[in-house]
């Protein structure tokens, strides 16, 4: 048990980069730097939660391939959503748990992930997310993503800019060879098609690590150029906050082969992931087609 104390989605798609002209809608304006805050505040307040938690819950597995879960999931998940009900209510919330299908028609969607990461998190790594992302009309808007084991927080806007625990804005250098980049990717699922893709791309520098949100920070801080997961399997709310991030830095974002992240349908990415520093999705993504 947890200790005491420790406290189908939107059927629209999007645009490759991930910005938007505005946030009005019939009746309705959103600030999404007071989206992208309040998400930022949760994931602080949530990880700490959950890194106080790690090593003292149990894991079990979902079955089916789903992965691992532990009681910690269940408790971010419980928080974070509260939050997000009290804050924006009204709200649609996709959740990655308990809260798996959404309103089709939802105008403001919430993704959910309460631990990114949940394998790396039960093995006492640091390489977790807690993510919170918005979607608006099927385009990520804003999203903020925690990584508790680094005591590190990013989040970020449409239209904005895209932030770290300094508040100094982060702006991506450009690059345009793959071949010059660092690529970051999945520690625990290394298989042909990943290695063929590196190969693809003439990656010479990799760096391994769990959880998509962990991985984009890598492109945030400039210790890697290139995310590239090759597979079905991801999900919203794996991919929501981190290219919301990634775009208000100037960063890319689409499918493995470089076309538009599709947030209509099942909430699932069927053709895989590719985040870049600016200029190097097209490329990248080129080699890869």
């Amino acid at each position: 048990a947890i200790p005491a104390g420790s406290r189908t989605a939107c059927d629209t798609s999007t645009r490759t980069s991930g910005r938007l002209a505005g946030m009005a809608t019939a009746g309705q304006t959103r600030n999404l730097r007071h989206a992208a805050e309040a998400a930022r505040d949760l994931v602080r307040r949530v990880g700490v939660v959950v890194r106080d938690l790690q090593g003292r819950v149990k894991t079990r597995d979902k079955g089916s391939g789903l992965g691992p879960v532990t009681e910690a999931d269940f408790e971010a998940e419980r928080l974070l959503i509260e939050g997000l009900e009290e804050r924006f209510p009204g709200d649609a919330i996709l959740s990655e748990e308990t809260r798996q299908t959404a309103a089709p028609d939802a105008e403001w969607l919430w993704c959910v992930d309460p631990i990114d990461g949940t394998r790396e998190y039960s093995q006492g790594l640091p390489e977790y997310a807690v993510m919170v992302g918005l979607l608006h009309r099927g385009a990520p808007a804003a999203g903020a993503i925690a990584l508790p084991g680094e005591d590190k927080t990013f989040w970020g806007w449409a239209e904005g800019v895209a932030l770290s625990d300094d508040e100094r804005p982060i702006r991506l250098a450009p690059l345009h060879d793959p071949a010059e980049a660092v690529a970051v990717h999945t520690r625990s699922r290394v298989g042909p098609g990943l290695k063929r893709a590196l190969e693809q791309l003439g990656i010479q520098q990799t760096i391994a690590a769990g959880s998509v949100g962990y991985k984009v920070a890598q492109i945030l801080q400039g210790n890697a150029q290139i995310y590239v997961h090759t597979k079905a399997g991801t999900m919203w709310w794996d991919s929501v906050a981190p290219a919301a991030i990634l775009a208000a830095a100037g960063g890319e974002y689409g499918r493995a082969d470089g076309t538009p992240l599709d947030y209509s349908g099942a909430p699932h990415h069927a053709h895989g992931l590719l985040f870049t520093v600016p200029g190097l999705l097209a490329p990248a993504a080129a080699r890869l087609g």
